[in-house]
């Protein structure tokens, strides 16, 4: 069990893994820690659900009821990001505003440079700066092994329609992970820790605590 918080919080916090790894999960263990030891709270996954550009291009795009290129779909995610620009970048640095999300635009660079090519890194970076696109004052990827991933993924609840296009490629989903390594190793677009998430939502929770403490994110 984690230890209480002390009113010590800042930054914007990027939870980031292959599909399955539990950030999600991850990113309501944490908000339920910091609830109420912060002023401001933000908190969303990415793609934003509950956005028209998640209904109206990025659902149907990767459940394949509407064609979308690489290209179409980066832009996607890059618009439905944007629209959380003002509210990341208040927190960004802030001792008393926090955002905390799942995905964000390391996805999009992991999805469509490393893996889908459908745009280089250096003009994702570019459009990045070229938009304001806030850096994440630390990423922390979640790394699981893609078949229990895919395991997990298909007992969540929401999946009625069944797997997108890429939660269900088990091959792709390897290919994400490598990316995503590249990406902790190179520290792409931030700052990254990896911690093993295959392992129990408490254990991999104390151990995102772990990182945050000793980063002097968060005081006990």
């Amino acid at each position: 069990m984690a230890p209480a918080l002390l009113f010590s919080i800042r930054m914007f916090i990027v939870l980031e893994g292959i599909d399955g790894a539990g950030k999600g999960l991850q990113r309501n263990e944490i908000i339920s820690l910091l609830q109420d030891k912060v002023k401001q709270l933000f908190s969303t996954e990415f793609p934003d659900h509950k956005s028209v550009i998640y209904n109206a291009l990025i659902h149907p795009g990767l459940h394949q009821e509407i064609e979308l290129t690489p290209s179409a779909l980066f832009l996607s995610f890059l618009l439905d990001q944007l629209l959380h620009q003002q509210k990341i970048s208040e927190c960004r640095g802030s001792k008393t505003h926090y955002f905390i999300c799942d995905g964000y635009y390391t996805t999009n660079i992991a999805y469509q440079c490393y893996v889908n090519k459908a745009i280089s890194l250096k003009n994702a970076l570019t459009a990045a700066r070229i938009f304001n696109m806030p850096e994440p004052d630390i990423i922390i990827f979640i790394d699981v092994a893609p078949k229990l991933a895919i395991e997990r993924k298909m007992l969540e609840e929401g999946h009625t329609e069944g797997l997108d296009v890429y939660e269900r490629s088990l091959k792709f989903q390897t290919q994400i992970r490598q990316a995503f390594k590249k990406m902790v190793k190179n520290r792409v677009f931030g700052n990254w820790v990896e911690v093993d998430g295959n392992r129990s939502v408490e254990d991999i929770r104390d151990a995102i605590m772990e990182v945050l403490t000793k980063r002097k994110l968060i005081t006990y």
